[in-house]
């Protein structure tokens, strides 16, 4: 009997190994295919994408390229939703994900700042594949007494609960107006949206937010709200707000709610972006697709008119554009050399920040230092790199 349960379990070796061979197979090749975006001969078969929650504007956006480029090139898309910023980077970051929608997530991993300090993090090597324009400001009911950023002085400021981004502008704008936090009153509220109704119920005095934000142009139905301007020729007001960060910029706009006329808010690149090891021609061939199939989505939806190569972001803001991008927007007439010695100087920054924070991971580990007292001293050495 022994014999026949031998024979027989001889007979089935070739099988399973064959099952364990494919199963290997597949694991071997799933993030690879993940992180594939395309090669000569056009886009990957399938990507995947990380992108903001489901029902932000980033993720409609976003859904109406994929849609399109599904449509046009039998690409498969794959979204990976999250509402945190570090949700959107770690995708990217395990090669799970081969193309991001963020925000200031991706600056702040560059610089390795805020929430990524930890050893787990630090600088990363990020670059933006395609730069459209978002719009952000401060907003206050239409009857405030407040005509200026200065008279913010005392009044109460918006501070959104995990919302490093958002909070971060609001930042900014205050430093324009040679102002703090300690200058202010800082009112937690749990939610960015929320912020048009908590303005018109007075539980805040001004909204950091983007102008075309529907519950902005909910709240102007409501009681009526106006934009504090910031003038773009305020050298010293935009020198501040670069302090802060260095990837916003004056941006003049009529879109938003309450606005009649042009005026000057704040700019930034809502980017669409990854990591630095995808290659020229895959990164490339993707930004050709987005522009050439740009007519079929350009309409969707209202921001995605900024999607075109005409309106989008082409000066290095924050972190380095990749190289496959760089060469379409020469093939476009797009680049100069003076952006191109932003973005270098942009890369060796990345590396003196690498090169500190390598040197601060030995010297934690030698010392045995523990994890706060780790990214203080990043946070220390960091300053270093001008």
């Amino acid at each position: 009997m022994g014999g026949y349960y031998m024979n027989k379990g001889n007979k089935m070796l070739p099988l399973v190994l064959l099952l364990l061979l494919c199963f290997l197979l597949a694991g071997c090749n799933s993030a690879p295919q993940a992180s594939l975006l395309a090669d000569e001969s056009g886009l990957a078969e399938q990507m995947t994408w990380s992108v903001y929650d489901v029902g932000s504007g980033g993720y409609a956006e976003m859904s109406a390229i994929a849609n399109v480029l599904t449509e046009k090139y039998d690409t498969k898309v794959r979204m990976l939703p999250s509402a945190s910023g570090v949700g959107r980077m770690v995708p990217l970051r395990r090669e799970i994900a081969s193309v991001g929608k963020v925000g200031d997530e991706i600056q702040l991993a560059f610089e390795g700042k805020e929430e990524f300090t930890s050893k787990k993090w630090g600088p990363q090597n990020v670059r933006a594949y395609w730069a459209p324009i978002s719009q952000f400001g401060f907003a206050v009911r239409e009857n405030s007494d407040i005509q200026t950023l200065k008279d913010l002085r005392g009044k109460k400021i918006p501070i959104i609960a995990g919302n490093t981004s958002v909070n971060l502008k609001n930042e900014a704008m205050l430093a324009f107006a040679g102002l703090t936090w300690n200058d202010v009153e800082p009112v937690k509220i749990t939610s960015y949206s929320g912020q048009g109704e908590a303005l018109i119920q007075g539980q805040i005095d001004v909204a950091g937010i983007n102008p075309t934000a529907s519950t902005m142009f909910e709240a102007h139905s409501k009681g009526g709200i106006r934009w504090l301007e910031m003038d773009k020729d305020d050298n010293g007001g935009w020198a501040r707000v670069e302090e802060v960060a260095a990837w916003l910029f004056p941006i003049n706009t009529k879109q938003g709610a309450g606005m009649e006329t042009g005026m000057d808010v704040m700019g930034h690149g809502y980017l669409i972006g990854g990591y630095a090891d995808q290659s020229e021609e895959a990164i490339y061939q993707f930004i050709k697709s987005l522009n050439d199939s740009f007519h079929l989505y350009g309409d969707a939806l209202p921001n995605l008119a900024l999607y075109s190569k005409d309106e989008v972001l082409t000066e290095p803001k924050g972190i380095p554009f990749h190289e496959g991008t760089i060469r379409f927007f020469k093939e476009e007439g797009l680049w100069s050399e003076e952006k191109q010695q932003k973005n270098d100087q942009l890369i060796e920054r990345y590396e003196a920040l690498n090169e500190v924070w390598e040197k601060t991971v030995a010297f934690a580990e030698k010392e045995e230092l523990t994890d706060e007292e780790f990214e203080a001293l990043w946070l220390r050495e960091r300053e270093s790199v001008n």
